[in-house]
């Protein structure tokens, strides 16, 4: 879809709703549509969990395979070079863009690092929708809201007007209180790549190359498969009720679908302003309120944590330095301790503002994969990652989310994350292994992040394991 050289610009039309559906039931509609992509913050944080965003039906679908051998992120930047900026003076957050994820392994290659592990399954590297209109819920409002862009004739794109397809999304809103959700079906219990054993040999093994002086810190993780009777769909509901967050999402096409419910923002891009928010240190949380403050203040007292935090801090700084204006890059919280529903995090906040002539896809080819899923130093603990760990990480590392038409963007690191493909579905869990990592207390916690993902499954993790 080529455009002449004027670039006109596509017009932005937007209109607030009086409609006030279930958001639950809206996921049902926009799940049962063509390529749907559904972006939710579940767990509505006051400051970085304001919207949704759901969609489907994109203008153009960009797959870049497993087998690519160049530079993944140019064949992004050549798509959204095809297409013109759209203007957004709606004040909502997203004006149509492209929904999708970014594979661990497609950050892999910015760094020249191929993988020597098997894939675990056939998805493609990357893929992307490009969808020109969706709706979007406030949470702290309760508002609904329609938009659609509307493109200049010389596009040649051949798509309804504005208005006819936000009068669309208007009719699947009013049906979608009458849809019934899907039944919960049988999950045979997950199976792991690695029993608790292996798991803490390869524990060891990444203390013998920080002892060597190879890395400071490096994410170790291992994977879990099921196969199940359940939709993708219902799978979703489950894991958003299970394990309610700020960047979740649900993508599927297919008989592929990626389950998210992240609580880690990797990049938001809004007017040149950059924030990312990696999270080191965890502890379980229980239904014990004794227990958990106990494990709050562990987790606040815990030097190790910090210094796990401090070492990915500074190497998103020097991420962030590569495309931001020279001294603008700041550590505004150097760990804030949040609550999640089956943890406890600890939570830093870096930002900058990015150079006039860099853009979201320059961002990304700086800072992917994400420094709080690799370790530091970040191409080193790479390599031992793929060393490590027996299967290509795919989706999961990766980084979900949109590239907005006017520039913006969000993007979550893609943990708490299941895949299903055909009759399977694959979970990965993990944690940082620094110096003084007790290896049984990270198999813990790697179980106790994986601990949403599987009551999703209607399992529980000590099932699963056998233990």
């Amino acid at each position: 879809m080529e455009l002449d050289d004027t670039r006109t610009g596509g017009q932005l039309v937007a209109a607030a709703l009086d409609q006030r559906p279930d958001p639950l039931s809206v996921v049902v509609a926009f799940a049962r549509q063509v390529n749907p992509a559904i972006l939710e913050s579940i767990a509505a944080d006051p400051t970085y969990g304001r919207w949704s965003v759901f969609a489907c039906d994109p203008l153009e679908v960009l797959v870049v395979e497993q087998d690519c051998r160049d530079d993944p992120f140019e064949a992004v930047a050549a798509r959204l070079a095809h297409y013109p900026t759209v203007e957004n003076r709606t004040g909502l957050p997203f004006s149509g863009g492209w929904v999708g994820y970014l594979s661990y392994e497609a950050g892999a290659r910015i760094e020249n690092i191929a993988p020597t592990n098997p894939a675990g399954t056939t998805l493609p590297l990357m893929r992307l929708g490009l969808y020109d209109n969706a709706v979007l819920f406030d949470h702290h409002t309760g508002r609904w809201y329609a938009l659609a862009v509307d493109w200049p004739d010389e596009a040649g794109f051949d798509r309804p007007s504005a208005e006819d397809r936000i009068e669309q999304l208007c009719k699947l809103l009013d049906s979608a209180a009458a849809l019934e959700l899907p039944a919960q079906a049988a999950t045979e219990t997950p199976k792991p790549d690695w029993r608790r054993e292996e798991y803490i040999a390869h524990v060891l093994t990444a203390k013998k190359y920080i002892a060597a002086g190879d890395i400071y810190q490096v994410n170790l993780t291992h994977r879990f498969t099921a196969r199940t009777d359940a939709t993708p769909l219902r799978l979703y509901l489950n894991l958003r009720c299970a394990n309610p967050a700020d960047y979740a999402a649900l993508l599927s096409w297919g008989n592929c679908a990626v389950l998210s419910s992240s609580p880690e923002l990797f990049l938001e891009l809004r007017d040149g302003r950059v924030i990312t928010r990696p999270i080191k240190g965890t502890r379980p949380r229980t239904s014990d309120v004794l227990l958990n403050a106990i494990r709050r203040r562990e987790l606040a007292c815990s030097e190790k944590d910090r210094a796990e935090l401090n070492m990915i801090i500074d190497l998103l700084r020097n991420d962030l330095s590569r495309v931001c204006e020279v001294g603008s890059v700041r550590v505004e919280s150097a760990g804030e301790l949040e609550t999640h529903p089956t943890v406890f995090h600890r939570v830093a906040a870096i930002t900058g503002r990015l150079r006039a002539d860099a853009g979201a896809v320059d961002l990304l080819r700086a800072t992917c994969p994400g420094g709080s899923i690799t370790g530091a130093p970040k191409i080193r603990a790479m390599q031992i990652i793929d060393e490590l760990e027996s299967v290509q990480r795919g989706v999961y590392c990766g980084s979900i989310g949109y590239l907005g038409l006017d520039g913006n963007m969000v993007m979550n690191i893609a943990i708490r994350t299941m895949v299903a493909q055909h009759d399977q579905v694959h979970i990965h869990a993990g944690g940082a292994i620094v110096a003084d990592s007790d290896p049984l207390e990270e198999y813990e916690e790697s179980l106790a992040k994986a601990e949403g993902m599987f009551r999703a499954l209607e399992t529980r993790v000590s099932s699963a394991l056998h233990l």
